[in-house]
């Protein structure tokens, strides 16, 4: 856990980079500032997003050293 607390660190600082230039980006678009449910709601589905990358990623590498193991068996 401890060891990949910079890694966190860095991600917290990824989403509230991205929130803010989305919130940027939506009020030249729109003309106006992104309300707070609107902001909460891209928020969420930011954070939907990364996650599913993230497991995706976790089980590439699972597949990955599993199919190293089995061909270390072989």
């Amino acid at each position: 856990m401890f060891r990949h607390l910079p890694l966190i660190a860095v991600a917290a600082v990824a989403w509230a980079v991205c929130l803010m230039g989305i919130a940027w980006l939506g009020a030249a678009v729109l003309g106006r500032a992104l309300s707070t449910a609107e902001t909460v709601l891209v928020g969420v589905a930011l954070t939907v997003l990364v996650v599913i990358v993230v497991q995706a990623r976790l089980q590439r590498d699972r597949r990955k050293i599993e199919d190293m193991r089995d061909s270390a068996l072989w």
